[in-house]
């Protein structure tokens, strides 16, 4: 698979990857995982490949291998261990086969796709379907692009139809009657391909009877004060997936919390607990069905 245009910068390959930009230097010099480019102003610059691999390092990583083991992986078998460990998650449920419902989705054949996807919807219901079918999907096609098994273009074929399905669903929800629920505001500080996953948890909280403020896009963190101002909420969910939570960040939400008396703040689709301090405000959620769990008790 070819490069793309784009140039990375070491603060991208660590948001997207989550690996800290200062544990990148070290393994660049101790293991030589990435040879990036240099402008002539000496900054980092670095190519899709690059990208991919450093996905590909971070993914063996979590899944508990040790750099030492992963830096002497060739090419062929970075890609290969990426895949075993992926393949693992497969053959958990023998009726789901995320290989072969992509096929149609590598032609582009969208028609095909939805129609592989829809008694899997109709089955289970929409919930029960994203975090048992779709969910791993999106992360199936994700791999397969870090890979070079599927183009940039045919991930996004799959992200962009199963967020069309989703928006269906959520525009199809009659609102409840009775007393009015409490209200959510949520908020994407960081464009990611988990966008699908925070589309989802606002058809969750909506069909709970939830008052969703969700304005879509990308904001800063500091415009959580001025919803509030125009809007108040009682709940926060803060689309944290691209790693970018260091424990200042997750600071200063919590004490955003305190100050607008948010009663509970959640971070989504985050891989790690927050260790360091406890937080009496916040919460992470892991992923899909961790997420429903959580907003079932509140």
């Amino acid at each position: 698979m070819e490069d793309g245009l784009n140039v990375f910068s070491i603060k991208d390959l660590e948001n997207f990857s989550g690996i800290k930009a200062h544990t990148i230097r070290i393994w660049e010099k101790r293991y030589r995982i990435l040879e990036p480019d240099r402008t002539d102003s000496n900054i980092r610059t670095y190519s899709e490949t690059e990208l991919k691999k450093i996905l590909n390092v971070a993914y063996l990583n979590r899944n508990g291998l040790k750099i030492s083991k992963i830096a002497r992986l060739d090419e062929d078998e970075l890609t290969q261990s990426v895949m075993d460990v992926s393949s693992k998650h497969d053959e958990l449920d023998t009726d789901f086969q995320p290989g072969k419902i992509l096929m149609s989705a590598i032609r582009f054949n969208e028609d095909s796709f939805k129609e592989a996807l829809q008694p899997l919807i109709k089955d289970r219901g929409i919930e029960e379907a994203y975090c048992k079918y779709l969910f791993p999907l999106l992360e199936k096609a994700r791999i397969l692009w870090q890979t070079g098994s599927l183009t940039r273009s045919q991930e996004q074929f799959v992200r962009n139809t199963i967020k069309q399905i989703i928006i269906v669903e959520d525009n199809s929800l009659k609102t409840a009657a009775g007393k009015t629920k409490s209200s959510v505001a949520m908020i994407n500080t960081s464009d990611n391909i988990t966008d699908n996953n925070f589309l989802f948890y606002k058809y969750a909280l909506k069909k709970r009877g939830f008052d969703v403020i969700f304005t879509g896009g990308i904001l800063p963190s500091s415009e959580v004060i001025e919803i509030h101002r125009i809007k108040p909420f009682e709940f926060l969910v803060v689309n944290s997936s691209a790693y970018d939570f260091a424990e200042k960040k997750i600071g200063y939400f919590n004490n955003i919390g305190k100050s607008l008396m948010i009663k509970k703040i959640i971070l989504t689709d985050f891989p790690e607990e927050l260790t360091k301090k406890s937080y009496e405000k916040l919460v992470v959620t892991k992923d899909p069905t961790h997420f429903i769990n959580v907003i079932e008790s509140l």
